[in-house]
């Protein structure tokens, strides 16, 4: 029984340290360096603007509320929920290529994503995102991509047209209303209906 007690007191230390280890171990895996380049590329994204961050939180209404830690562990309880979802994930996954950081492992993205998290919001993450996203046919950022399929600016935007951007936003190739007006059309629709829906909840 003394041992029993021994080695479980033994475990419970040793899961303690790992989800310590899980929750801040981006702040040791970062050099000053990465955690600069990090700062200066959310500090430097254009904040988006109001109509889009409404569209989106509509779409997706946990995603600026919630942390990784809540969407790993829906993906996994809900099959209809995705952690793509989450704004700082996605920062992630995007950041952690230009990092000088070796044998990248899923582990280290999500201790940079908890790092990320822990230093700015999800709309922080949510304007990086959009503000950097290559649209492909030379749309960088929401702004561009709002100017070259619609002909205005994205504050201009109507919650269809946000709908047709997001879908972009999910597979450039292929929600390209050129390449594919019919699978765009769908896809916009999509969104534009998962917005409307939500909106009356």
């Amino acid at each position: 029984m003394k041992y029993l007690k021994r080695f479980l007191i033994f475990i419970i230390t040793l899961l303690i340290l790992l989800l310590l280890y899980l929750e801040f171990g981006g702040m040791y895996i970062l050099n000053t360096g990465n955690k600069r380049e990090i700062a200066w590329n959310m500090r430097s994204s254009k904040k988006l603007p109001g109509n889009f961050v409404r569209f989106y939180k509509t779409v997706y209404p946990d995603s600026t509320l919630e942390n990784s830690w809540n969407f790993y562990i829906k993906s996994i309880t809900q099959s209809n929920q995705s952690a793509n979802e989450c704004p700082c994930r996605q920062t992630g996954n995007r950041i952690m290529p230009a990092l000088d950081i070796q044998n990248k492992s899923t582990l280290d993205y999500f201790l940079l994503i908890r790092y990320i998290e822990q230093n700015y919001s999800q709309e922080d993450c949510l304007n990086f995102n959009f503000s950097n996203f290559d649209f492909l046919n030379n749309d960088k950022g929401i702004e561009q991509v709002s100017q070259s399929v619609f002909n205005k600016r994205a504050e201009e935007l109507q919650p269809l047209e946000m709908g047709e951007i997001l879908a972009l936003y999910h597979n450039p190739r292929k929600s390209n209303r050129y390449r594919n007006p019919e699978y765009t059309k769908k896809r916009a629709a999509y969104f534009y209906n998962l917005y409307l829906n939500n909106l009356k909840r």
